[in-house]
């Protein structure tokens, strides 16, 4: 099985096993644009590559958007950045043990363990704690948005349609939200349950 093979479906079992584990944040009316990119564009089942290069890049367009500067999304940078690198040491260890594309959530699990990363992860849930609030403050600047919509076809011009298309996304996906805290927070309260659960060993070590 080839390595694009199996990251496209690590990215598929990872965006669904998000749309359970949070259905119920998804289905409020409030939250319904902000957990469909959530799922999609953060763990969504496609090939990024072309965005996450565009990202690298981004210093060279956000001084075209008026109200936007790198400093906002940094940290949205770093944590495409790192789970792009997070999905790749999976893939490899899905594909050392012989997993199947359709592997269950118990092979998942050992990969995850084999890791042996629970820094690098936690860092991971604090990077998308983080960018949620960042992209929820620049949602209140009235400019940014109009400059994103003014800006689209200079994106593709400049060859940086798709990380403007995911920043667009972000952005009206945050609208409808009025409480945000309610859904960062209890994201991430479950995620982190859910990563001391599989490093059990390891967090009891640490203590």
């Amino acid at each position: 099985m080839s390595t694009r093979t199996m990251k496209l479906a690590l990215q598929h079992f990872q965006s669904e096993r998000l749309r359970r584990d949070h259905a119920d944040l998804a289905q409020e009316p409030q939250y319904r644009l902000l957990g469909a990119f959530f799922f999609e564009e953060l763990y969504g089942p496609r090939d990024f590559t072309a965005r996450d290069q565009q990202a690298r890049r981004l210093q060279q367009f956000v001084h075209l958007a008026p109200g936007l500067n790198i400093g906002d999304v940094e940290k949205v940078l770093e944590l495409l950045d790192l789970s792009n690198q997070l999905d790749d040491v999976i893939v490899e260890l899905l594909l050392q043990i012989g997993a199947p594309p359709d592997f269950d959530e118990a092979t998942y699990e050992r990969a995850y363990r084999l890791a042996d990363n629970y820094g690098a992860r936690l860092r991971q849930l604090d990077l998308v704690r983080d960018s949620l609030y960042n992209v929820h403050r620049i949602s209140s600047r009235p400019l940014v948005g109009l400059a994103l919509n003014r800006t689209e076809q200079l994106a593709a011009a400049v060859g940086m349609a798709d990380i403007h298309r995911f920043l667009r996304r972000g952005y009206a996906a945050i609208q409808p939200v009025r409480d945000m805290p309610r859904f960062v927070e209890t994201v991430y309260l479950r995620e982190k349950e859910r990563l001391d659960r599989i490093f059990a060993d390891q967090v009891r070590q640490a203590a």
